[in-house]
């Protein structure tokens, strides 16, 4: 299979997906899933392969192709994978946390929770939310030198993104704000320099997390 025609297909999916092309229980044909991601029948063979393989499309013949629509299990199974990852990283990261990082992170999820609280704009708000909760994750397992660890995560973290567009009825504001100070806790930790609160806190953060999507589903 070559890797440079899936790995494009696959990105364009899940591109797909997040713009609303694609939707999550949506059944299509083969020409019809060809045509929304511009690419030939040969690599979409090749991609759907990919796809199948980590659950999100099931391929049933004369019926089409289903893309995945993210039940309970769907989200327990990659909750439950993302704080495997994380939970062994934290208690890498945590000895040797950068303090300049540490620093960082601490103001910013102080300034962005102020502004919260002070009913400032969400949009905008919210997108600087989004790339600041990805840089606090990924960190951690970013410490683990493991490009193959990197890309499950990558993958994992997609398919929780695509669960709570799904499912997640939380108030954004009450969301982030209730997720910044989880967060905050885990710094607070992180900053003593004690990798097991850190990984207790880190734990009850997913908890939460997990129910904020699951709510709904």
């Amino acid at each position: 299979m070559s890797h440079s025609n899936h790995s494009d297909g696959y990105r364009r999916f899940r591109q797909a997906m997040q713009d609303g092309r694609l939707r999550p229980g949506m059944v299509v044909t083969q020409a019809e899933l060809c045509r929304l991601l511009g690419i030939s029948l040969t690599p979409l063979r090749e991609t759907l392969v990919l796809l199948e393989e980590f659950g999100l499309v099931e391929v049933k013949p004369r019926a089409g192709i289903r893309v995945v629509y993210p039940e309970v299990t769907f989200i327990r199974e990659n909750y439950q994978f993302r704080s495997l990852i994380e939970l062994h990283a934290i208690r890498q990261f945590a000895p040797n946390a950068p303090a300049d990082w540490l620093a960082e992170m601490r103001q910013l999820h102080e300034t962005l929770e102020g502004q919260l609280k002070r009913e400032e704009t969400m949009p905008k708000l919210f997108e600087r939310w989004v790339a600041l909760d990805a840089e606090f994750h990924t960190q951690f397992v970013k410490s683990l030198q493991n490009h193959a660890i990197s890309s499950v995560y990558d993958r994992i973290m997609d398919n929780i993104n695509l669960a709570r567009q799904v499912h997640d009825r939380t108030a954004l504001r009450t969301r982030v704000i209730d997720s910044a100070g989880e967060h905050l806790a885990i710094l607070s930790a992180l900053e003593e320099g004690n990798a097991d609160a850190a990984a207790a806190s880190l734990e009850l953060h997913f908890r939460a997390s997990t129910y904020r999507t699951l709510v709904a589903a």
